[in-house]
């Protein structure tokens, strides 16, 4: 299944697409944001997909009003996503998005989410917006309360399960670092793990996996960013982590930033 507007898919490994199919909107009847990749569950004897699990959100109450917040949903397929259940609104992401999903080894599902700003920065750029996790032991039908991990300047997560049972989470760093010596912001891709299944997160051995300093000031100082991170890993163990930059963009034709460049990271967590 390739998600763009639409979705197309393909029974011969790529060679031909049907498609495009509409997305189907949210509950709330308002356009369904994707972000992150379906959670696949597989046979384990066969291989075969036995289900997809899919986040998506939107906004509530008015867009960027102080009474307004976003909200995720999650639904699930079992027919390799060309129809979908109807999703549900998990009580615990309201001013919640962009919802990452893994199937830990204990058989729950972890998600990372971006969570809405504290209302003592609206106004602010969506720098400003945080991280959390929560669990599921009933495979998505019910959720455990966000653990905010990060108030602000930290989202844009991946999580990635180790053979040891251990789950990587990787995301982009926004704010957080203090302004070099001539003023000019920093930005970073860090790494946390967990070891009991995402219940809790060793916050204070984070791993700095790349960290750069903006050469703009001003309006526009973000654009030297961190945008999204993807982790995977690779067949000898090691991770590599793609993420989203702008460290050498400045304006178009059109005023806007570019170029945008991908990063890429290959990294291993440390023996022992």
């Amino acid at each position: 299944m390739l998600v763009a507007s639409g979705r197309w898919f393909s029974d011969d490994f790529g060679a031909t697409w049907d498609g495009p199919v509409v997305v189907p909107p949210a509950s709330n009847g308002q356009e369904w944001y994707t972000w992150d990749p379906c959670l696949v569950d597989r046979d384990p004897e066969t291989g075969d997909v036995t289900r997809l699990t899919e986040t998506g959100y939107n906004w509530e109450g008015g867009a960027g009003s102080p009474t307004g917040y976003e909200r995720a949903f999650i639904r699930f397929s079992t027919d390799g996503g060309r129809t979908w259940s109807e999703d549900t609104r998990v009580p615990g992401w309201r001013g919640v998005s962009e919802v990452a999903l893994l199937r830990a080894k204990s058989g729950d599902i972890v998600a990372a989410c971006r969570t809405d700003m504290a209302r003592q920065y609206l106004g602010n750029i969506d720098h400003y917006e945080g991280l959390g996790t929560c669990r599921s032991e009933d495979d998505g039908r019910t959720w455990s309360p966000v653990d905010r991990l990060y108030d602000y300047g930290r989202h844009h997560p991946s999580l990635v399960l180790m053979p040891g049972g251990e789950i990587v989470m990787t995301y982009v760093v926004r704010l957080g670092y203090a302004r070099d010596a001539e003023g000019f912001p920093q930005f970073g891709i860090e790494a946390v793990i967990s070891r009991d299944h995402g219940a809790s997160w060793d916050l204070p051995h984070r791993f700095v996996l790349a960290r750069w300093t903006g050469h703009l000031k001003g309006t526009n100082e973000w654009w030297p960013s961190s945008q999204a991170t993807s982790t995977v890993l690779l067949p000898d163990g090691a991770l590599l982590t793609a993420f989203g930059t702008g460290y050498r963009c400045g304006p178009n034709a059109e005023g806007l930033s570019a170029p945008r460049d991908v990063g890429l990271i290959h990294w291993s967590l440390p023996s022992g």
